[in-house]
């Protein structure tokens, strides 16, 4: 069994072949957006954490270098260990200029005259120049009077000198960088330059590397591609600056333009995990029993109403589903799974434990549960919903079998709803809904054992699951 989705692979030929968001429209758009701008440019692309920022930037990615433009791609989270931003750029850029430069003795000499340049800034750190970019206009002489009143006298020239040295020293990084991304004078090519993960990074690492974007890399010829988080790389800035700081300001200053990833399609991207985890063929196999007929698109579909109604990022989908997986896998072939309330227990445990331990403790009652679940949609969406009368039928069910004396009035609810002529059409119909599946849960009038349900939920929160790409 595969017990959690893999990564999504591009495929560089064909960067849309695994496109399971239905992003691939805007991926060709914004491609053909970045070409047609021009340099120097620092564009981010916001969305929260797992909402498939990744696989966002490496189909954009793919499809330029598709489209003959020279592109480099990196995790900035997984260079932070460097202790200066710029040497991670130089490392990770070097063996990409490297092949764009070969047997061009002009753009290699300028190339390395390029990396003699930024080993000097590396060297001597000149704070005053890269350092708190957006504080204004980098004040030269009162940082030579701050650093010079450290200093004896008789070394004051040596320091103005060395500032000299660090600023020609910049200068000369950036007229060598433009030589070697220019295809030919007055004709620059721009090389993209995208960047992952910046808000994962230690706050620290994470500003230094903006700063020396805005101030070191200001170059014609490159636009860099941020993938950020920008509300939790706010939470970096205050972690820097204090808790007062304006921090989505001070972002602003290092962005020329943003761009907000596109919404997720859940019903394709929760599609085709379900196919790489198999659930097809277990599923299928199950379905000599007659009483297993509907569970692959009863846990299905349950899933998709309760991701939309929670709003679950894609990491969420692909955890939580992983976890459902390890449940079904740990159940025999010949053995019910009530894949509605597998589906909800699972969410709800993940989001609301303390209601959860309530709901599964013998002596409660249903109540609150059918709370929180009507608490996740609109009326008139939950009266219309089938997943919704499905998972109140089992949640009653579930409580009418080993708990009965616990049931609480809520039955009786739906039940006086179907006889009212008060009640709207929708309403009666719903509760029906309700009478039917809490009454007959499962074919051939058998229960619902909650306790063994819960043992399988409860013994796959013993795994634990790394971090997962989307």
């Amino acid at each position: 069994m595969e017990f959690k989705a893999r990564k999504v692979l591009i495929d560089p030929s064909n960067p849309f072949q695994n496109d399971c968001l239905s992003r691939s429209g805007d991926v060709a758009n914004l491609s053909l957006l970045l070409r047609n701008f021009t340099s120097p440019i620092v564009m981010s692309v916001n969305a929260p954490w797992g909402e498939g920022k990744t696989t966002f930037l490496e189909m954009l990615h793919a499809d330029l270098k598709l489209k003959g433009c020279k592109s480099v791609f990196f995790s900035a989270w997984e260079t932070d260990f460097a202790h200066d931003p710029l040497l991670a750029f130089l490392g990770e850029i070097n063996q990409e200029i490297g092949s764009l430069i070969q047997g061009d003795s002009e753009k290699s000499e300028a190339w390395d005259k390029a990396k003699n340049a930024g080993i000097h800034i590396l060297k001597k750190g000149i704070p005053a120049l890269v350092k708190l970019g957006t504080a204004g206009i980098i004040d030269a002489d009162k940082m030579l009077q701050d650093e010079a009143s450290k200093l004896t006298e008789s070394l004051s020239k040596d320091l103005i000198d060395e500032y000299s040295r660090s600023k020609d020293a910049i200068e000369d990084f950036k007229e060598n960088i433009k030589k070697v991304i220019n295809a030919e004078e007055d004709s620059p090519e721009n090389l993209y330059i995208f960047v992952d993960e910046l808000d994962r990074c230690r706050p620290t690492y994470a500003i230094e590397f903006l700063e020396r974007v805005k101030h070191l890399l200001d170059i014609e010829g490159l636009v860099f591609v941020l993938a950020m988080d920008k509300e939790q790389l706010s939470h970096s800035v205050k972690a820097i600056y204090g808790s007062d700081f304006e921090s989505i300001g001070y972002l602003k200053r290092f962005i020329d333009i943003e761009y907000s990833l596109p919404a997720s399609q859940l019903d394709d991207f929760i599609d085709k995990i379900y196919k790489t985890l198999g659930f097809d063929r277990f599923f299928e196999a199950r379905k000599k029993y007659q009483a297993f007929q509907y569970d692959y698109s009863h846990l299905k579909n349950v899933f998709k109403f309760i991701a939309k109604a929670k709003k679950y990022s894609l990491r969420d989908v692909e955890q939580l589903i992983a976890r459902i997986n390890l449940v079904i896998y740990s159940t025999n072939e010949n053995t019910y799974i009530y894949p509605a309330l597998l589906a909800f227990l699972v969410s709800t445990k993940n989001s609301n434990k303390d209601l959860y331990l309530d709901y599964i403790n013998q002596k409660s009652t249903p109540e609150k549960m059918i709370e929180y679940l009507y608490s996740l949609t609109p009326q008139q969406e939950r009266l219309e919903s089938f997943e919704c009368a499905l998972i109140e039928g089992f949640l009653l069910a579930a409580k009418d079998s080993d708990y009965e004396s616990n049931l609480g009035n809520s039955l009786e609810v739906h039940k006086e709803n179907i006889k009212k002529d008060e009640c709207t059409k929708e309403q009666r119909s719903y509760s029906e809904k309700v009478v039917h599946i809490a009454q007959r849960p499962v074919e051939f009038g058998q229960r619902v054992v909650l306790k063994n349900l819960v043992s399988r939920i409860e013994l796959s929160e013993k795994f634990k699951f790394g971090d997962n790409e989307s």
